[in-house]
């Protein structure tokens, strides 16, 4: 049998963050932003309210804490598929699958945007929060040229955005019809870009979705 790690201060406190995060997502698909409170999000994870103060400075820094996290798994997963061989392709779509936003996170999200564009110290946050993100998702673009061979004819931001465009446009129109928007599209359509960008690059796209 292996050893339990040991529950030292930062492991609990991990935990604790962990637990809350977990409770903070059910509680916020529930209530949606507005009506979700705290208290509820303490109960559910088991903490008290004291606990949430003490990892998060409050409702809006919760939330934001739980979508970076989202997103940073979404990131890693998408490109780790990415670099699988010779089944890039089925793990995009695995997952696309099991970590794309459901309508109702979509919608979620959607909520908080609005209650923070109402209030302009928030909207500054999101938009450097967006900013890191980009930043982040162009180095991973880079990465995964660099390793291709392959010298794209757009720059590495137009590409990251171009990605982050078909994501998202797939999410919105699975959120108004989600039987139109199956699992493999998003592989698909980022294959055809990659392909494109393979052809005008005039490289070789060793290790892309298509293995050609």
């Amino acid at each position: 049998m292996s050893t339990p790690e040991p529950l030292t201060p930062d492991r609990r406190r991990e935990l604790t963050r962990a637990h809350l995060l977990a409770a903070a997502a059910a509680v916020f698909a529930e209530r949606g932003y507005d009506r979700a409170s705290l208290d509820e999000i303490a109960r559910r994870a088991g903490f008290t309210k004291g606990a949430v103060y003490s990892n998060f400075a409050g409702k809006e820094e919760l939330f934001l804490a739980l979508f970076h996290d989202r997103q940073s798994r979404l990131l890693e997963s998408f490109f780790a598929a990415a670099a699988e061989p010779g089944e890039q392709a089925r793990a995009v779509t695995d997952v696309y699958r099991r970590l794309a936003p459901t309508p109702d996170e979509l919608a979620l999200w959607r909520e908080f945007e609005l209650f923070a564009r109402r209030r302009p110290a928030l909207f500054e946050r999101l938009q450097r929060d967006n900013r890191v993100m980009l930043d982040r998702l162009v180095g991973l673009v880079d990465a995964q040229w660099e390793a291709r061979g392959t010298t794209p004819p757009l720059s590495s931001v137009e590409l990251a955005r171009l990605y982050v465009a078909i994501f998202d446009g797939l999410a919105q129109q699975r959120a108004l019809d989600p039987d139109a928007v199956p699992d493999e599209l998003f592989a698909r359509l980022v294959d055809f870009v990659d392909q494109a960008v393979v052809a005008l690059g005039g490289g070789a796209a060793d290790g892309g979705m298509s293995g050609g």
